[in-house]
């Protein structure tokens, strides 16, 4: 594959994760399993991108302002057992026929999964007219055995016996499919542990950052296994760096907009069908790669198309709707 092809995924990467959030970061990796990257090298090419992405923390302290610093720190440190373990079992899998589908299909599961929870909020602000702060289920998880329900009398279920679950969920997803991103830890800290939805973002955000640290030293001599690695990983970061500032520059001075949820859940599902269906017709990475920029580039337009009217029409808008969230926590 040609250094553009690599530029181009990850500029398409580092503008979903600005202009979506961290959930929209996941889908690099299939792409580069799909170029033909070995296993452990695109998982953990997507691992650097995640952590460089964490590196926005030094700068603005204030996001963990609200973290439970010493749970996170538990967590972090709890996942790296589990982190090398779930290394172990990547490359054990990626020995096997069948290890590269087992990756693609959990990817697109996870970007399922995704595209659903952002039609969910979609759904809940077109119905009541704010954000929901919940990404799941309310309670029980339709479970009838009640997990932790979030925000209410959490100190009773930080115990170690579920921040040891959180920091173990967090450290085999990590060393197995590179997923070490808030959109997976957050929940888990949100239903297991009862954490609010702003302090389980903030708590998050500071685990994060020290799981992707760990991450990227345990997967590091794994990088620079293939041949023309050098190239590619810095078309690759250079796409990602400059994908993640043109979404920047878009919206640092604009409100975020709930109606686009609609647009990361429809590119969700999209790129999800791509990639089971170009794994299943066998087709090439090349045509892969095409037909997962087709989605990507529409939601780009659209965010594009949606900041610009709000530019246009910023006076005339809201300018928070933080006490409507509040008063339906």
């Amino acid at each position: 594959m040609s250094p553009a092809v690599f530029f181009l995924t990850g500029f398409a990467g580092g503008f979903l994760y600005r202009a979506g959030g961290p959930a929209y970061q996941s889908f690099t990796v299939p792409l580069l399993i799909m170029t033909g990257l070995p296993l452990p090298a695109a998982v953990a090419s997507g691992i650097l991108l995640n952590a460089a992405s964490k590196l926005k923390l030094i700068y603005c302290p204030e996001i963990t302002r609200h973290a439970h610093k010493r749970v996170g720190m538990t967590v972090a440190i709890l996942s790296l057992p589990f982190m090398l373990t779930g290394k172990q079992l990547l490359l054990w899998l990626s020995t096997l026929p069948e290890g590269m589908a087992i990756l693609v299909f959990t990817y697109s599961t996870v970007l399922v999964i995704t595209a659903l929870i952002a039609a969910g909020r979609y759904r809940h602000y077109y119905r009541f007219g704010f954000e929901d702060e919940n990404p799941l289920p309310p309670g029980s998880l339709l479970w009838r055995y009640t997990l932790a329900v979030p925000g209410l009398a959490f100190p009773k279920h930080i115990t170690a016996g579920r921040v040891s679950l959180v920091g173990g969920s967090i450290g085999l997803c990590a060393g197995l499919f590179g997923l070490n991103t808030r959109a997976l830890l957050e929940p888990l800290l949100m239903y297991l542990t009862g954490l609010s939805r702003r302090q389980a973002r903030a708590t998050a955000s500071f685990t994060l950052y020290l799981v992707g640290a760990f991450a990227l030293i345990i997967f590091l001599p794994d990088l620079f296994t293939f041949s023309a690695a050098g190239g590619t990983l810095i078309s690759l970061c250079t796409g990602y760096l400059v994908g993640y500032l043109q979404a920047w520059h878009l919206r640092r001075n604009t409100l975020k907009n709930p109606e686009e949820s609609i647009f990361l859940a429809w590119w969700g599902f999209s790129s999800a069908a791509v990639l089971l269906g170009s794994r299943a017709a066998g087709l090439s990475s090349f045509y892969t790669t095409a037909l997962m920029f087709g989605p990507t580039l529409v939601n780009m337009l659209s965010f594009t198309l949606i900041t610009l009217c709000q530019v246009r029409g910023y006076g005339a808008l809201p300018h928070s709707n933080a006490s409507q969230n509040f008063e339906n926590l």
